[in-house]
Order: C-alpha cells, then sequence, then structure tokens
C-alpha cells in the first residue's frame, strides 16, 4: 500500500500544478489574438500616435505674421487708450467723461497685461508708445479744444478708436493662428464693446 502511494502522490502534485499553471497564464492564442483582462478593463492606457503632442506644442507656441501684427496694434490701441483716459481726467470737468475715462485706464490696462504676458511668451517685441497717428489725433483734441467742446472731441475720438479696434479683433479672430493671441482677442471684444457702447450713448447725448 505505501508503494502505491508514493507512486501517486507525484502524479496527484503534477495535476495541481497544471491546473494552476492553466488558470493564471494567458494561452498563446490569447496574447496573440485579444487584449488581457486588465487591457480590457482600460489598466493600460492606448499609446498616443508619434508626432500628435508635438504638433499641438509647435501650434500653440507659434505666432504667425497676423498675431505678432495683432498683438503690436493691439498694444498700440490700449497705449493710446490709456493716454486718451489720462488727459480726459485732467481736462474734462464733465462726471459722466471723468467716468467713463476711468474705465478705459482700467480696463486696458488689465487686457494690456495679459497681452504682455503672451507676446513675452511668443517672443514678440511690442512697442513703447502710440503710433504717430494715434498721438497726432489726440493732440489734435486736445491744442484747441476745452469744455463741452473738448468733450465731444474726445467721444469722437474713442468711438473712432474702439470701432477700429473691433476691426483688428475680426481680423485676428478669422485670420489668427496661436490660440493665446485668438483668446486675448475673443476675450477683449465685449470689453471694447462695452466701451464703444458707453461712447456712442455720452456722444448723443453731448450733441443734443
Amino acid at each position: 500500500m505505501r508503494t502505491a502511494r508514493s507512486h501517486l502522490a507525484p502524479a496527484g502534485i503534477a495535476a495541481v500544478l497544471a491546473l494552476t499553471v492553466s488558470a493564471t497564464t494567458p494561452t498563446a492564442a490569447q496574447s496573440a489574438t485579444g487584449p488581457t483582462a486588465a487591457q480590457a478593463a482600460g489598466a493600460v492606457r492606448p499609446v498616443a500616435a508619434p508626432g500628435a503632442a508635438t504638433a499641438l506644442s509647435v501650434q500653440a507656441f507659434h505666432a504667425s505674421a497676423q498675431d505678432r501684427a495683432y498683438l503690436r496694434q493691439a498694444h498700440r490701441g490700449n497705449l493710446a487708450e490709456i493716454a486718451a483716459g489720462q488727459a480726459a481726467l485732467r481736462r474734462s470737468h464733465d462726471r459722466d467723461v471723468r467716468e467713463i475715462a476711468w474705465r478705459l485706464i482700467r480696463d486696458h490696462r488689465k487686457l494690456d497685461a495679459r497681452l504682455r504676458e503672451v507676446a513675452r511668451r511668443l517672443r514678440v517685441g511690442l512697442p513703447d508708445a502710440p503710433n504717430a497717428a494715434q498721438r497726432d489725433s489726440l493732440d489734435a483734441v486736445l491744442a484747441r479744444r476745452s469744455g463741452h467742446r473738448f468733450d465731444r472731441a474726445w467721444l469722437r475720438l474713442q468711438t473712432e478708436a474702439h470701432e477700429q479696434t473691433l476691426t483688428l479683433i475680426r481680423r485676428e479672430l478669422r485670420h489668427g493662428h496661436s490660440g493665446w493671441v485668438r483668446d486675448l482677442a475673443r476675450d477683449g471684444a465685449p470689453v471694447v464693446r462695452h466701451h464703444l457702447d458707453e461712447v456712442r450713448t455720452e456722444l448723443d447725448h453731448h450733441t443734443r
């Protein structure tokens, strides 16, 4: 009897081992034809296509000629609006005009701070002053006018300036490449439109 048990024991152990291995190890067919259970459950994430991340990075960091032009022109516009607002605070005695001037200074400083940060990231150089036409337009308002005449001329100038800025914004949204710059234009549009509405309303009041 001992001899019989000694022959059967190794056979029983081998059978148990065979069952254990078959239960825990994928078959060759499973490995070749389908995902493992862990992969099917989402434990293993698919690898992104080569070059996809690189393409997104290039798009994020690249500024086209249109983007660079917008950054420079919008920056000049912000500087011109800030200067115009400061001039109105010095020259106008109308409470509503002065309130508009204060809002122009505050809002265009905020817009320009964000614009300068985007320009820095994209390595776009910015001018340090409004252009000659913008300076001449403000000088013409300041040179020969005071009181209500100054207020009307100043409001007309702000109407034209904000209409031009909206044109710049629409051009960037149609033709711009950089997502950062397009976001600047998109977020700035409602601010500029609000300024324009205020200026037009006040101009109507001053021309009655």
